[in-house]
C-alpha cells in the first residue's frame, strides 16, 4: 500500500509540473552521416555532424547521382552523355561511358560494382561495370521509373510508373517476378532496406510510401503536404533514416517508418538527387522509451524509471538508453515526465529515435544498455 500511494504521489507530480513547464527541449542528435545532392547545377557533399555543404568540382552540370563508398567513388552522368567517376572529394573525374539517351535512377551496386541506370527516353533498363567494362541491356522498354538494389540477396526492385507495378529480377535481368501487380500512384525513385527487408518509392504526388519485399503491408508513411516538392528519396537501414530532397532546396530527414520528419537543410534552390554513405553500425539496438524492456511503450516504463529514481532497491534499468526517453543523455524524472505526455497527453511528441522500432542510438552520451532482448 505504501508502495502504491508513494509512486501515484511521483506520478501526479510529474503530470502537475508537465502541465507547468511544458514540453521538454530535445538535444540534436550527433550524426556520422555524409550526403551528397545536386543543388542546380552543383554537386554538393553534406556532412552531416558538421552541418556544412562543400561543393565539389565538375566539368559540368551533374544530372544524376550514386556513391558507393566500398570503393571510394561517387558516380554521375553529366552533360553531354557522359557518365562520370570521381573520388568522394570530387577530385578524379573520370569517364566511365558515353551515352546520349539520356540517364534517369542511376544505381551503384557495390555486389557485382556495376552501375544500373534507365534510358530516360524509353525505360529500358541497362548496366555496365564501374570501369566501363561489359555493357549490358539488362531488359526491354519496361517504363522503369525507380531502382532498389538488394546487396544480400543478389535482386533489383523496379517500380514502375505507367503500369503502377513493383517486380524484382535478378541482376542480369532474368526471373522476373511481381511484387505489387498495380494500384500504386505513379511510384517512382524505389529504394530497399535490406536489414527490415522493406520497399521504399515516391509516388507521383511526392507521398512517401513503403511495403515488405512481398508486396503486403502498403503504407503511406510521408504524405505528400508534409514534405512539399519531393524530389528524391535514400535510405540509411543501419542508423535508421530516411531522407528527401525537394526542389524547394531542402533535405528532409525521418525514421524508416516516416516518423519524426525534420528539416535537415533548407539553405539549397532546387535539390534534385541525393546520395549517401551510410552510418556505421556499432552500438546496440533498442526501442526508446521501452524502459522496462517488455517490447512496448505504456505505462509501465514510466513507472519502471520513477521506481529506478525513487525506490530503493529497484532493480538497474536493463537499458539506460531506452530509459531516456526525452534523450537528454540523463536518467531523470524529466523521462518520466516526457513518457507520460507521450502515452496520455494529445499532441505530444512521441519519444525521439529510435522509436517505434529497434535502432542504434543517434546521439552521443554517457548512457549504456546492457540488455534490450526484443531488439536485435
Amino acid at each position: 500500500m505504501g508502495f502504491l500511494y508513494f509512486l501515484e504521489v511521483i506520478m501526479r507530480w510529474a503530470l502537475l509540473s508537465l502541465l507547468l513547464i511544458g514540453f521538454l527541449s530535445l538535444c540534436p542528435a550527433a550524426e556520422s552521416q555524409t550526403l551528397y545532392w545536386i543543388d542546380g547545377s552543383d554537386l554538393v557533399r553534406y556532412d552531416a555532424t558538421t552541418a556544412t555543404t562543400t561543393v565539389l568540382p565538375t566539368a559540368s552540370a551533374p544530372l544524376t547521382l550514386s556513391v558507393d563508398e566500398s570503393v571510394g567513388k561517387i558516380f554521375y552522368f553529366r552533360v553531354p552523355f557522359a557518365l562520370t567517376s570521381a573520388d568522394l572529394d570530387g577530385t578524379n573525374a573520370a569517364q566511365v561511358t558515353t551515352y546520349p539517351f539520356g540517364f534517369e535512377a542511376l544505381a551503384a551496386n557495390p555486389a557485382d560494382q556495376r552501375l544500373y541506370w534507365i534510358n530516360a527516353f524509353n525505360g529500358q533498363l541497362l548496366s555496365i561495370g564501374y570501369d566501363g567494362s561489359n555493357p549490358q541491356v539488362v531488359g526491354g522498354m519496361f517504363n522503369t521509373s525507380g531502382i532498389g538494389i538488394d546487396t544480400v540477396g543478389e535482386k533489383l526492385y523496379l517500380t514502375n510508373s505507367q503500369t503502377g507495378s513493383i517486380t524484382r529480377r535478378n541482376f542480369d535481368g532474368t526471373g522476373n517476378e511481381v511484387i505489387v501487380a498495380g494500384g500504386l500512384g505513379g511510384p517512382r525513385d524505389c529504394c530497399y532496406d535490406e536489414v527490415a527487408g522493406k520497399i521504399y518509392w515516391l509516388t507521383s504526388s511526392g507521398a512517401t510510401q513503403r511495403c515488405d519485399n512481398d508486396g503486403s503491408n502498403i503504407e503511406t508513411i510521408i504524405p505528400s503536404a508534409l514534405a512539399p516538392g519531393v524530389t528524391h528519396l535514400v535510405v540509411d537501414e543501419i542508423v535508421g533514416f530516411i531522407y528527401l530532397s525537394t526542389s524547394a532546396g531542402f533535405i528532409y530527414r525521418a525514421g524508416l517508418d516516416g516518423s519524426n520528419l525534420i528539416e535537415l537543410y533548407v539553405d539549397g534552390t532546387n535539390i534534385s538527387e541525393i546520395g549517401i554513405i551510410p552510418g556505421t553500425s556499432s552500438g546496440p539496438q533498442f526501442i526508446r522509451g521501452d524502459s522496462n524492456d517488455d517490447g512496448g511503450f505504456d505505462i509501465g516504463d514510466p513507472i519502471g524509471v520513477l521506481s529506478q529514481l525513487f525506490i530503493s532497491g529497484t532493480e538497474p534499468l536493463p537499458c539506460e538508453d531506452a530509459g531516456d526517453t526525452n534523450d537528454d543523455g540523463l536518467i531523470n524524472i524529466a523521462d518520466a515526465i516526457f513518457a507520460l505526455s507521450s502515452l496520455f497527453v494529445s499532441g505530444s511528441l512521441a519519444p525521439p529515435l529510435p522509436f517505434p522500432d529497434c535502432g542504434e542510438d543517434p546521439t552521443d552520451d554517457a548512457l549504456d544498455c546492457a540488455e534490450s532482448s526484443n531488439c536485435p
